[in-house]
């Protein structure tokens, strides 16, 4: 049984990552809705991305205040109904970690054809699987629903328990994908094809893959640690945790993947902390630091006159 502390425990984690996680992803949302430069395929995926996120967290959120005003067990119908978007966000969410691999493996394999292609219709052919998929655990759980009583009322618990089997383990191979065609990507990149290579496409290319590879990592990690404990002790006769500790505390890897965002482009990508930068202090520190660049190319282009004069 979830004891009192892990309740306050997973608590106190739905409130900072939904915090933290809400903003970084509502600031990646912003930056690409104003800036061009990063409104190119992926970037417009990766906000795509950050939509998805934002709305798990949300959900998650929906769990502190349930845990917060000490509601206790419910039937599944009622508790799939509170989590339905979730139910449909939470796979997409997931096709979209592993969409993102497919857009590397193509713009580096593919280069010509990925610069030529159409943006808005490239975009609505790799996403539009994923909704598929999020709309059918929708269906199929809304069809299976009955009145058993569920404690606690998270996402696993949400769906019936043949969705729910199948739900873990897409997530599972779904984070198993997303390494092989990632890892599949860089040998490509870093050992064979390109290694020899200084188009500018390529080394664009290049910079965006070892950005989205590290949020990738996180993803994918925190994916299988959740999903494989849950699936290693539902399946277990007499496991050694609690099945339903477990689940809770899963959750956390997945706040994990769903806030980091921000800060991986933050610390990996120019062009997103400008971006961030730009928006957060209004525009006064970019503003500020160009100003003092021009003041300093305009001295040096002066000094350099007087001593050609000279």
């Amino acid at each position: 049984m979830t004891t009192d502390i892990d309740i306050e425990i997973i608590r106190t984690c739905l409130l900072i990552f939904a915090v933290i996680g809400i903003f970084g992803n509502v600031n990646i949302i912003c930056a690409t809705w104003k800036n061009k430069t990063l409104q190119h395929k992926c970037g417009i995926m990766l906000a795509i991305l950050a939509c998805c996120d934002s709305l798990c967290l949300l959900n998650e959120f929906q769990s502190f205040l349930r845990m917060t005003l000490k509601l206790g067990g419910t039937t599944l119908k009622n508790c799939f109904w509170a989590n339905s978007s979730y139910v449909f966000i939470e796979p997409l969410e997931v096709y979209m970690i592993f969409v993102l691999a497919v857009d590397r493996l193509i713009a580096l394999n593919f280069v010509v054809y990925y610069r030529t292609v159409n943006r808005n219709k490239y975009i609505l052919a790799l996403v539009t699987p994923g909704i598929l998929f999020g709309l059918a655990f929708l269906i199929v759980s809304m069809l299976l629903l009955n009145n058993l009583k569920v404690e606690p009322c998270i996402l696993p618990n949400a769906m019936p328990e043949n969705v729910s089997s199948f739900w873990n383990q897409y997530n599972l191979w779904g984070a198993i994908v997303t390494i092989v065609v990632y890892v599949y990507t860089y040998l490509v990149v870093y050992c064979c094809a390109f290694k020899n290579k200084t188009e500018k496409n390529i080394m664009i290319q290049k910079a965006i893959l070892n950005t989205v590879i590290v949020g990738a990592a996180v993803f994918s990690i925190s994916s299988v640690l959740s999903a494989s404990l849950i699936a290693i002790t539902s399946n277990m006769k007499n496991p050694p945790l609690d099945p339903d500790t477990v689940a809770t505390y899963a959750v956390i890897p997945g706040l994990v993947s769903y806030s980091c965002n921000f800060y991986v482009y933050y610390w990996r990508s120019t062009d997103y902390r400008n971006a961030f930068i730009k928006q957060l202090c209004c525009g006064k520190v970019l503003t500020t630091q160009e100003a003092v660049v021009s003041t300093m190319s305009v001295s040096n282009t002066t000094f350099s006159k007087r001593a050609t004069l000279l």
